[in-house]
C-alpha cells in the first residue's frame, strides 16, 4: 500500500469528516495525558485532498493532540488515488483486528463494508477476513443499529439494551423509541422487565386508543420518576403497579377488593390466603408457616373458624371478572 510519512498541521486535518470513523470512544483524557508524557505511538492515516487531509485511522489520536495545543503530527499520507475499497478496510483493521468491537462499532464497520462491497457474498469474504461477523443475515441486523438514533445507540453501548430491543424500539415513533429507551436506563431495567413495561404500554395505548408518547407522557408516570425519596427499585415497582393498573383495571379493582376482605377475615400471622392468579380460576390456596406442632395445631384451628366465616364464602364466590 503506497504511503508516504510527513508532518502535517493538525489544522489542514479534517476531523468533522467522520466518513471512516469506527470508535464509540470520545473521551480523550487518558490518550491526552500518554501523548504528552510519550508522544503518539502509531502514526494516524490520512487521505491527501485539496483542501486538506481526511482521516482514515486516528481520529482520537488527533483530537488529544489538538487539544494539547500541538500544531503539528506526524502521519501516514495515502494518494489521493487510493480506492475507497483500502481506506475502508484500513479504518476496521486498525480497530476490529487490535480490540473487541461494541456493537455500534461492529455496526459503523460493517456499514462501510456494505459500501465498497454490495455483493453479499463478496461483503461476507470481506467481513471474516477484518475480523467481523460473516453471516449475511447477522450483517443485515448489525448494519441497523448504526442508524438508530443517538440515545438508543448510547443505550446498547451502556449494557442497558440489547441488539434485539434496540432494533425493536428504533422502529417505533422515534420520540417514542427514544423515551422508552431513556426511562429504561433511568431505572436500570433488565431484559425481562423491559420487555413487560414495554408490552403493557403498546397495549395500554392500543386499549385506549393512545400513543406510546402519550402513555410515557402521562401525569403518574412522570410522578414515579422524579420522586426524590424513592429509588430505582421502588420506581420501578411503582411503574409496574402503575402499568398494570392501568392494563388491567378489572384485576386490580377485583385485586383491592379482595385484600379489604381478606383484611375483614383476621387472620393470624403464619396465615395467607392466596387467590387464583390473576383471578381467573376457581382454586384458592392457604400458605401456613410455624415453628412447632403447637403453632400448627394453632393456625389449623383457625382455619376452620376462617371456612365457616360468611366473609369467606363473599371472597369465593366474589372475585371472579373478565379481562379485557
Amino acid at each position: 500500500m503506497p504511503s508516504t510519512e510527513k508532518t502535517v498541521l493538525i489544522e489542514r486535518i479534517r476531523l468533522e469528516d467522520k466518513t471512516f470513523q469506527i470508535t464509540t470512544e470520545a473521551s480523550i483524557g487518558k490518550l491526552a495525558a500518554s501523548i504528552a508524557r510519550l508522544g503518539v505511538m502509531h502514526s494516524p492515516i490520512l487521505l491527501s485532498a485539496d483542501s486538506g487531509y481526511e482521516v482514515v485511522c486516528g481520529f482520537r489520536r488527533i483530537a488529544a493532540c489538538k487539544s494539547l495545543g500541538v500544531s503539528e503530527i506526524s502521519a501516514r499520507l495515502l494518494s489521493p488515488e487510493m480506492d475507497k475499497s483500502t481506506c475502508v478496510q484500513l479504518a476496521i483493521a486498525e480497530n476490529s483486528l487490535q480490540r473487541p468491537l461494541n456493537l455500534i462499532e461492529t455496526s459503523r464497520a460493517l456499514v462501510l463494508l456494505s459500501g465498497v462491497y454490495p455483493d453479499p457474498d463478496a461483503l461476507c469474504q470481506a467481513a471474516g477476513v477484518l475480523g467481523l461477523p460473516d453471516n449475511y443475515a447477522a450483517i443485515r441486523k448489525l448494519r441497523q443499529l448504526s442508524g438508530l438514533a443517538p440515545e438508543i445507540q448510547e443505550g446498547v453501548l451502556s449494557n442497558i439494551l440489547s441488539m434485539a430491543m434496540a432494533l425493536e424500539l428504533g422502529q417505533m415513533e422515534k420520540s417514542s423509541g427514544i423515551g422508552l429507551s431513556t426511562l429504561f436506563g433511568c431505572l436500570k431495567l433488565g431484559l425481562n422487565k423491559q420487555r413487560e413495561v414495554l408490552t403493557m404500554i403498546q397495549e395500554i395505548a392500543f386499549r385506549e386508543h393512545l400513543t406510546v408518547k402519550d402513555i410515557l407522557n402521562a401525569p403518574e408516570l412522570h410522578q414515579i420518576m422524579v420522586h426524590e425519596k424513592w429509588d430505582r427499585s421502588q420506581k420501578t415497582l411503582h411503574l409496574r403497579q402503575y402499568l398494570r393498573r392501568r392494563r388491567y383495571p378489572s384485576i386490580t379493582s377485583v385485586e383491592s377488593d379482595f385484600e379489604a376482605r381478606v383484611r375483614s377475615l383476621d387472620l393470624v400471622s403464619g396465615i395467607a390466603l392466596i387467590p387464583p392468579r390473576d383471578f381467573e380460576g376457581t382454586t384458592f390456596s392457604f400458605h401456613l408457616n410455624f415453628n412447632n406442632l403447637d403453632e400448627l395445631q394453632y393456625r389449623l384451628s383457625r382455619l376452620t373458624e376462617v371456612s365457616s366465616s360468611h366473609i369467606m364464602n363473599n371472597i369465593l364466590n366474589g372475585c371472579r371478572i373478565s379481562i379485557q
